[in-house]
């Protein structure tokens, strides 16, 4: 029986998704997203972001379209251009001649409970570190493309970032539902 559900979890992803990608990035973004936010202490949480921190601090999180535009409030997108975590840091990261090393994964699942993507570590055994001033902004980017005329679908997306040379770390959750 399991080999039946599996199989059918096989044949059917594919129905659904056409393409799914992951992406890190670091750099400077100060201005204030539009939308609603819920203030959890001092941090500004917008798009239903589950979001646990230890040791960092967080000014905001939020959802934004590979085009700048915001993701609406209710999380609800048409998977035609990718969507990027923001998570603004405020501090915490361990500095270390001025560059910070951080590991940061992305998994997400689908509706049925199947994981479509699992990234461990997208900076892996990176030596080099990134600038304390870059690693102020984090930017995960999920890119998932659906297939044509399939039925509304939803999608967890848990992430996870973390000190290489220390011991906070940031990690969370939130949906996106397809139109």
């Amino acid at each position: 029986m399991k080999r039946i559900h599996a199989l059918m979890i096989v044949c059917c992803l594919p129905a659904i998704l056409s393409s799914c990608e992951f992406k890190c990035s670091v750099g400077n973004k100060d201005e204030e997203p539009k939308g609603t936010a819920v203030d959890k202490e001092g941090t500004k949480i917008y798009n239903s972001i589950k979001l646990n921190t230890s040791r960092v601090k967080v000014k905001r999180a939020y959802l934004e379209f590979s085009d700048r535009t915001r993701v609406p409030d209710d999380n609800f997108v048409d998977f035609t251009q990718p969507i990027k975590l923001f998570l603004i840091i405020d501090s915490g990261w361990v500095e270390q001649d001025g560059q910070v090393f951080l590991g940061a994964s992305e998994k997400i699942i689908v509706e049925t409970g199947d994981i479509i993507l699992d990234e461990a570590d997208l900076f892996g055994s990176d030596t080099d570190g990134i600038s304390a001033a870059d690693a102020r902004v984090i930017a995960l980017t999920a890119s998932l493309q659906l297939r044509k005329n399939i039925p509304p679908t939803s999608f967890s997306v848990q992430f996870r970032v973390w000190d290489k040379r220390g011991d906070g770390y940031i990690e969370g959750s939130y949906m996106l539902f397809s139109k």
